[in-house]
């Protein structure tokens, strides 16, 4: 038996562009596609099939959803081919706990598994729906893995992050592969980028949702037969272009001419989303312009974006700030349309060294 494996999928997810919920529908319906087309019998889902910001408050949000993945779902049901899932973090939360996926469960589509198993013959699956207490996981795989028998194949599903693989700090991990033995894999969703941890098997997130995420996305293919698994890329949706600025090797003034030049020289990349960081120091009467570097984009008609300025300014010492009216130029470009007052409360301070700093790293935190 093939059984096809999909990770995180975020249904209706928007993150960094208004426009991206699109994106996620196109890579499940990829994702689905590439698994029949591979000769899926059936296909499980890993949790956080939908993305909570976008279904829980919107009931038009949801349906519009369901219309976008609909004739693959209605293909799978023709075609008898099951769609297992478990429910992610993210299809908890507001009361709903696995709402969406109850209504595809309820119209037929899907089989939830919430610390249950469905039989499909040569292969048990088992789905542990993710846990808040992640030490709650092992006595759902206990209560699960005491009915083995009959000499089928035993899958199970997750979706808590795992320990022992090189993309997740140890402090997030919530359960070691060791406590998961005594079934022949293990498929964990939660995680975004593919990794084979021993038996565990992370497919990843079908489309990227962080945009420093450069790894590929793809499906994974179970065969029961020989016990192996095969992974298979899914197309990209769009490209992203990261741009990263170190002010220690570039004037603030160049960063512009620089982000021009990075970006005509991707000309062959169609619509991409762009990622820009600027990071280092700056002297305190130099400034970068976020209009211009969005100038910039728009005029080549990238509109789906993102520009990180994470610089420091080289602050002058008290009595340098107190000289001439330069400090209060600073002010004007840190705090426009700011109303005066702040910056008159700026410059009221003279009664010691110490004092001013604290106003000053006060205001500028209120900022």
């Amino acid at each position: 038996m093939i059984l096809g494996v999909i990770g995180d999928t975020h249904l209706g997810c928007t993150d960094y562009s208004r426009k991206r919920r699109a994106d996620f529908s196109v890579a499940f319906c990829n994702a689905i596609r590439l698994c029949r087309d591979q000769g899926a019998e059936a296909i499980g889902l890993l949790g956080d099939v939908f993305d909570s910001a976008a279904t829980r408050r919107n009931v038009d949000a949801f349906a519009e959803l369901l219309r976008d993945i609909s004739d693959q779902l209605i293909e799978l049901k023709r075609n008898n081919i099951p769609l297992i899932a478990i429910p992610g973090n993210h299809e908890y939360g507001r009361g709903r706990e696995g709402g969406e996926l109850g209504v595809l469960e309820h119209l037929g589509f899907a089989h939830v598994l919430r610390g249950t198993e469905i039989d499909l013959g040569p292969v048990r699956v088992c789905g542990v729906p993710w846990q808040n207490t992640p030490a709650q996981i092992p006595i759902f795989v206990d209560k699960l893995r005491r009915k083995f028998g009959n000499g089928q194949r035993q899958i199970l599903l997750l979706h808590n992050f795992i320990a022992g693989g090189q993309y997740m700090p140890s402090e997030y991990c919530e359960i070691d592969p060791k406590e998961l033995q005594g079934f022949d894999r293990v498929f964990v969703g939660h995680h975004h980028v593919y990794e084979v941890v021993g038996h565990c098997i992370i497919p990843g997130s079908t489309e990227t949702q962080n945009m420093l995420d450069k790894s590929d996305k793809c499906v994974v293919l179970y065969d029961s037969d020989s016990d192996t698994v095969s992974r298979h890329l899914l197309p990209k949706t769009h490209d992203v272009l990261i741009f990263r600025y170190d002010l220690s090797n570039l004037l603030p003034q160049d960063v512009v001419a620089a982000l021009s030049r990075d970006l005509d020289s991707n000309k062959h990349c169609k619509q991409p989303f762009v990622y820009v960081e600027v990071r280092g120091t700056i002297l305190a009467n130099q400034v970068i312009s976020k209009p211009e570097l969005t100038a910039v984009l728009r005029e080549r008609d990238l509109l789906d974006y993102c520009i990180d300025l994470h610089y420091s300014t080289q602050s002058k010492s008290a009595s340098e700030s107190r000289r001439g009216a330069s400090i209060e130029q600073i002010l004007h470009r840190a705090f426009p349309g700011k109303e005066l007052a702040k910056a008159k409360q700026y410059l009221a301070y003279d009664e010691g060294e110490k004092l001013f700093t604290d106003i000053r790293e006060r205001i500028l935190s209120d900022n």
